[in-house]
């Protein structure tokens, strides 16, 4: 079996989560391949999306929600006529019998491959958020595997009918959801996503480090290096990493992560049964995912930008009865998820169509 892996470097989220359903779903009779799609579609241009979408994030946050807002309530195509080509080429030479869609766009462009030659490959898309918006969805995508029961109820609201819908999280290692290990009690992990992101860190830091020598922090700046430079070395308890793919072992022995709510950490964290501090959340899908935070109980949301939250911390460290209900709402959401993936579901579909 063949499985093509679609996906786009914006934030990394949506590669991480390809990475990881590549480890999953890779077999002994499987091949999957992960391809980032904007390299073939726009191998000129790419670079220029990439390094907008960074300005966007790190410096306009309230103009990428203004292009976010509007893109949620449509499916677009762009360039859709002018690359098909490169489309159609591509599928050619990889030969799937699975596409699977991390990132809305490719599912749109699928969509209407599948629409034109009538080819009979199946299309999975894997909704990297909490929420759901029309910018994902495609006539011609046969299963979606979302986080949760409200990313589910939000498809059902676009009609999307249950069937086709499977609630399985968001992907992760598989290192994150093999054995636990003991938490120490005052490890924090402190993180930003790829762009190592972190709202209020120096105050953070200094208040933790500085004034307290019980904490111990792993700090992950991502493809930050002018954080990674800036904090290297400058604490006898502070532990600084740049991009890493062993996230999995500083998070499950962490006592919490302070950290941006992409999805992708949101259950990284879960998995890890690692309680989540977040500190004003401004981009869209992050308000999103850190409602879901609040409403489950697995964490603390910080709304207000210049709250002070360095006692806040030491208190939520100071009382393990909090962290371990949270841990206890995180094993639950853990449990409600469906235990199976794309190959499952093809499986099942071609055994009911003989």
């Amino acid at each position: 079996m063949n499985i093509l892996i679609l996906t786009a470097k914006y934030g990394m989220g949506h590669y991480s989560a390809s990475i990881s359903l590549k480890q999953e779903l890779e077999q002994e009779d499987t091949n999957v391949e992960i391809v980032d799609f904007f390299e073939i579609v726009f191998p000129i241009l790419k670079n220029v999306f990439y390094s907008m979408f960074n300005i966007l994030v790190t410096k306009c946050g309230s103009v990428y929600n203004f292009f976010y807002k509007f893109t949620a309530n449509t499916n677009v195509t762009p360039f859709k006529t002018a690359t098909r080509k490169r489309v159609d080429k591509l599928i050619e030479e990889k030969n799937p019998d699975i596409i699977i869609s991390t990132f809305p766009v490719c599912s749109s462009y699928i969509s209407d491959y599948k629409r034109r030659t009538k080819k009979e490959v199946k299309l999975y898309t894997y909704i990297t958020d909490v929420n759901a918006n029309k910018e994902w969805l495609t006539d011609e995508t046969d299963t979606y595997f979302v986080s949760s029961i409200e990313t589910e109820k939000q498809l059902q609201n676009f009609d999307i009918p249950k069937e086709k819908i499977k609630i399985v999280g968001i992907p992760v290692k598989e290192e994150f959801k093999e054995k636990e290990i003991t938490k120490e009690k005052n490890e924090i992990v402190i993180m930003g996503g790829g762009l190592g992101i972190v709202p209020g860190i120096n105050k953070i830091l200094k208040e933790l480090l500085e004034k307290e020598d019980i904490y111990h922090i792993t700090l992950i700046t991502g493809k930050n290096k002018k954080l990674y430079n800036k904090y290297y070395n400058k604490y006898k308890n502070l532990t600084v990493l740049g991009y890493t793919h062993d996230v999995y072992k500083y998070m499950k022995k962490a006592n919490l992560v302070i950290t941006k709510p992409g999805g992708i950490t949101l259950f990284e964290a879960i998995y890890s049964k690692t309680p989540i501090y977040v500190i004003h959340p401004f981009l869209s899908q992050e308000i999103g995912n850190a409602t879901f935070i609040e409403n489950y109980e697995i964490g603390e949301v910080v709304w207000e930008k210049n709250k002070e939250v360095t006692e806040d911390i030491k208190l939520l460290l100071k009382t393990p009865s909090r962290l371990e209900k949270m841990r206890g709402n995180m094993q639950t959401i853990r449990n409600n998820l469906e235990k199976i993936n794309a190959i499952d579901v093809y499986n099942q579909r071609s055994t009911s169509a003989c």
